[in-house]
């Protein structure tokens, strides 16, 4: 692509977009800028606009007009899952390359399309894992690789939440023709950071995926136990109906060593802590608290990436894996057994 910004556009302009993925586009002005825009929704795509300072004529109502009236180095996808497919195909059928929020797709099939698409297109594709961006994250994986945590004994990770009462079908995350549920909206971030941590990738997996709470047809609760290739094993708890948080609130991920163990909490003030036989868990300060989300610094390193022609952030596969870890969760559910990964 060379060394000039990215010519970027975005596919859906929806609050992920105005309120996260934003500060990251602004912050890597110098590698990427975006020209244009396509959303139906036209207060969301006029705020989106302003925000960015979307050029008037780069404003359009969906993406196929926008793939055919602008010239664009790069895509960001940020729709409902059931559309990455459609988007993704069309991207790069116009000879972009692709940034797409998670998941993959709402299907292993609409996944295997969108690589076909991209391979035959010969453009490049990745997916936002944005939490092993984090500062906590990325000192944790150091941390566990290190000869002070020893190896690896076992997992864990949570996303404990508490949907608001009546959530229903006019949330498209909460349906399951849009590609919704607990397991692949929520526990989804969950599987690939423990299973950095642990740091072998997800061979089999046992589970039960339910609806427990909610008036939806789709899940509202994710339970999953997950063997590793190198023998070890992770546990995954997501739910949107915790009636409280308890003392171990919201979202995060640990794992342990036989000589000490790591904890990351994605939404704290202290995100990383350490504990060792010597003593319970202990903070661990880090060299910047900023970003805790990691969104800025994995779109930095994507535009870096497509820039210098450097491998991306996240492949194809790995993407893939963690779609595959989720079918096989449901597959689990049903067959109340172990399931192995993309059999």
């Amino acid at each position: 692509m060379g060394a000039g910004r990215i010519r970027l556009g975005l596919i859906g302009c929806g609050g992920i977009v105005r309120s996260v993925h934003a500060r990251a586009y602004l912050a890597a002005s110098d590698a990427a800028t975006v020209v244009a825009i396509a959303d139906p929704d036209a207060e969301g795509r006029a705020a989106a606009a302003t925000l960015l300072a979307v050029p008037a004529d780069g404003s359009y109502e969906n993406c196929e007009d926008m793939l055919a009236g602008v010239d664009l180095d790069a895509v960001c996808i940020a729709t409902p899952h059931h559309l990455h497919r459609q988007h993704a195909v069309a991207a790069a059928s116009a000879g972009v390359d692709i940034i797409s929020e998670k998941p993959m797709s709402a299907t292993l099939e609409e996944a295997d399309a969108i690589i076909a698409a991209v391979r035959a297109a010969g453009v490049r594709y990745t997916v936002v894992h944005n939490l092993l961006w984090s500062n906590a994250m990325r000192e944790g994986i150091r941390l566990a690789r290190g000869e002070q945590f020893g190896d690896v004994t076992w997992g864990r990770a949570q996303s404990v939440f508490r949907k608001a009462e009546g959530l229903d079908a006019r949330d498209w995350r909460a349906t399951r023709s849009a590609g919704g549920g607990c397991a692949i909206d929520t526990a989804y971030h969950e599987i690939y950071c423990v299973e950095a941590l642990v740091g072998s990738p997800v061979a089999r997996v046992e589970g039960r995926v339910r609806t427990v709470k909610f008036d939806i047809d789709v899940d509202d609760l994710a339970l999953m136990l997950l063997e590793h290739e190198d023998g070890s094993v992770s546990t995954v708890t997501s739910t949107w109906c915790a009636p409280s948080f308890g003392t171990e609130a919201g979202r995060w991920c640990e794992v342990h060593g036989t000589r000490s163990s790591v904890r990351v909490y994605h939404r704290d003030s202290d995100p990383l802590h350490v504990a060792t036989a010597a003593g319970g868990w202990q903070a661990t300060p880090l060299a910047s608290a900023d970003d805790p989300m990691g969104h800025i610094a994995f779109f930095g390193a994507a535009f870096a990436a497509l820039r210098s022609g450097d491998a991306l952030p996240v492949t194809m596969s790995d993407a893939r894996r963690n779609l595959a870890i989720i079918e096989a969760a449901r597959e689990a559910t049903a067959a109340r057994k172990a399931v192995e990964v993309g059999k």
